[in-house]
């Protein structure tokens, strides 16, 4: 896992540096990395990119015990005084870049990993878990604390119903005024404050829920546990929560005890549909609202119109101009200019990827990706780049 400390520190990383970031799909299921097959792809990939030998070698040796490890992808973040693998559990596309620090490849792999609560809950526990990089962590869990010594079940249901004027069941003090006939009363009174205990501890779950949720700036919630206690709790919900339910699902057993592992089972075809209902809701918003082709979306973006821009997943695959006076910014998608319009300083070709820390900060753009299909239509359809308009 890419820990919130290793967020901060390449995010830290001198922009002058040279430093390799890679993302390699290490899995030691894929067939592809069988033998000497992982070793051989990383290194040509490397050399394309014009990895220096001592770098290289770094990872190279390191590459066995990443196959080793416990991730699905690693990445590597290696400079001339500093080396990091940090280990993912997710099959993530292959990237090497190799100059300065290519911060947004982060910021690539956390939109393909959403962050998303999951709560499992019955009429016993609740425990909230939080996944988080394909990662499944539990964060809390509290029991919903049963009737005490003093209002056990067998003292309860025990009880005896006096109906004046009722005849009695025989024995001593039989045929006594205000003695009767035994009742369901005590098990009515039992089920009644059982009930009645369930509806506060799942109020009082959904009110905690909702202010951890918005403390921790996480939008979207999965329910898991028995069919029946899942629709009891959902219905405790406010109408205006902070958060979006985008899954439930059953799982075995009670939620005090069911294994995460069947959690995060159950719940990764949840957060896979709704990434991709939400890139397919983006790409609408752009058709019915936006704007589309790279110089229209660079020319509003620069007279700060716009607030969200969208690329395909691989930025580094689509380049523009940059004027190399970064204190008098200007880009252009444009080949034919060959002097900055603003004070004649001379253009050069980036990357969008290296250029995205720049248009963050100058202009307060909100980037989101898209990927695969959709990724594939944003370059087909709209131009290769887009926007979203402030007005």
């Amino acid at each position: 896992m890419i820990t919130r400390t290793a967020l901060r520190r390449i995010q830290q990383l001198p922009d002058d540096a040279m430093v390799l970031m890679a993302v390699v799909n290490d899995n030691p299921q894929l067939p592809d990395n069988e033998s000497t097959g992982l070793h051989t792809r990383i290194k040509q990939a490397m050399q394309n990119e014009g990895v220096p030998p001592t770098v290289m070698n770094q990872v190279l040796d390191d590459l066995t015990q990443s196959r080793a490890s416990t991730g699905k992808s690693a990445l590597y973040v290696v400079g001339a005084d500093f080396f990091e693998r940090h280990d993912i559990q997710a099959d993530l596309p292959e990237r090497v870049h190799y100059g300065r620090p290519l911060k947004s490849l982060v910021a690539s792999i956390l939109d393909l990993l959403p962050t998303v609560a999951v709560l499992a809950v019955d009429r016993e526990w609740a425990r909230l878990f939080l996944l988080r990089q394909n990662e499944l962590m539990e964060l809390r869990r509290e029991e919903n604390v049963r009737l005490d010594d003093g209002d056990r079940w067998d003292t309860m249901v025990s009880g005896t119903r006096h109906v004046p004027g009722a005849p009695g069941s025989g024995g001593a003090g039989r045929n006594q005024p205000g003695s009767g006939p035994r009742s369901d009363s005590g098990t009515d009174l039992f089920e009644n404050r059982e009930a009645a205990m369930q509806q506060r501890f799942y109020n009082r779950i959904a009110s905690e829920l909702a202010e951890l949720m918005s403390r921790a700036d996480i939008k979207q919630l999965i329910l898991v546990g028995p069919v029946q206690r899942v629709s009891e709790f959902k219905a405790e919900l406010p109408e205006k929560a902070p958060f979006e339910l985008i899954g439930e699902t059953n799982v075995t057993g009670g939620a005090g005890w069911v294994n995460p592992a069947e959690i995060l089972e159950k719940i990764q075809p949840f957060v896979e549909e709704y990434r991709l209902k939400a890139e397919q809701e983006l790409l609408e918003q752009i058709q019915e609202r936006g704007v589309m082709e790279m110089e229209p979306v660079l020319e509003m973006m620069q007279q700060a119109r716009l607030y969200q821009l969208v690329i395909p997943e691989d930025g580094s695959q689509v380049h523009v101009y940059r004027s190399n006076n970064r204190d008098v910014p200007y880009f252009t998608s444009r080949k034919d200019v060959p002097h900055s319009p603003l004070d004649d300083s001379i253009m050069e070709r980036v990357t969008l990827e290296e250029l995205l820390p720049d248009l963050i900060d100058l202009y307060g753009i909100e980037v989101r990706r898209v990927h695969g299909d959709h990724a594939q239509r944003l370059v087909r359809e709209f131009g290769g780049l887009a926007g979203l308009p402030r007005y």
